[in-house]
């Protein structure tokens, strides 16, 4: 572990992008999709929140994004 917001050695993959989450600001390396922002132009986003807030988004949002 190098900086403050790296997980646990056990708890790295390889795939693992941390994400904010949305509610509460955490970073978190288990992200849950909660949404996607569109624009006219065409480009969006996502918007992703940590395992313990993304129920406050729906029963539908309760494990990690693939």
């Amino acid at each position: 572990m190098t900086n403050p917001t790296d997980p646990a050695p056990e708890r790295q993959t390889a795939d693992a992008i941390p994400q904010l989450c949305c509610h509460c600001g955490r970073v978190t390396w288990e992200p849950v999709l909660v949404d996607d922002v569109h624009t006219p132009a065409g480009e969006g986003s996502s918007v992703f929140a940590c395992p313990d807030d993304a129920p406050l988004f729906g029963e539908q949002y309760v494990r990690p994004a693939p």
